[in-house]
């Protein structure tokens, strides 16, 4: 599952938007695309739930591994030793983990909205959990958030960002309750959790917000 480029030049290749979030935490974004769906040869796990994934999803899934490659090429210049996969969940079963990257000392997340795939990676001695999220900025939207968050309608979409995004550092499930997400002075945790990440929320595409929640190491602290 070494990343390739097959059919791909080299000299013209799709555009990535990227952004440092801090010392190298880097995010980075793209509309889904044919061309950089070519770009990353899958894991096991992950060529499995492609399988069963339409068109569509299977462009934005590929898209963003190929961001995230762009991403750890940033990180480690010159390097294409790197793997990316689906880890096992917690519980055991396949294809519900977090994004495993081998190969290189990095960890990395990943996460969609309409139009749009943002990936999130950091070096290891920089952060040992990180979490992201992206909303479009739709008003119907945010004020579904507010209510569901018992906040103000402005800022409502970048805080749900922010709490999800924290929810997936944390590893706690899709099917968690984003209303325990504690968020004040910059940082995030789970009620009922020791864990407190770090927070940004990052200027990216126009139209969207996006949250990155991360667990600095110790020596990043």
């Amino acid at each position: 599952a070494l990343w390739a480029f097959p059919d791909v030049d080299l000299r013209d290749r799709p555009g990535v938007g990227q952004r440092s979030v801090a010392e190298r935490i880097l995010v980075g974004w793209a509309a889904p695309s044919d061309a950089l769906a070519r770009e990353p040869v899958p894991g096991p796990v992950d060529a499995s739930r492609l399988a069963g994934f339409t068109p569509a999803r299977r462009q934005s899934f590929l898209t963003g591994r190929a961001v995230v490659g762009r991403l750890l090429g940033s990180l480690y210049p010159g390097s294409v030793a790197w793997t990316l996969d689906t880890a096992s969940g917690e519980d055991g079963a396949a294809g519900v983990g977090p994004l495993l990257v081998r190969g290189v000392p990095a960890l990395a997340s990943v996460a969609y909205a309409d139009g749009v795939v943002v990936a999130v990676a950091a070096a290891a001695n920089r952060a040992s959990r990180i979490g992201v999220d992206v909303e479009r900025l739709d008003p119907a939207r945010a004020t579904e958030v507010a209510k569901a968050l018992g906040v103000p309608v402005d800022g409502a979409l970048a805080r749900w960002t922010l709490s999800h995004a924290v929810l997936k550092a944390g590893r706690h499930g899709r099917r968690a309750d984003v209303g325990l997400v504690r968020i004040g002075g910059g940082t995030g945790r789970v009620e009922g959790s020791p864990a407190t990440y770090r927070l940004a929320g990052v200027e990216g595409p126009k139209g969207y917000a996006i949250g990155v929640a991360w667990q600095p190491t110790g020596r990043a602290r």
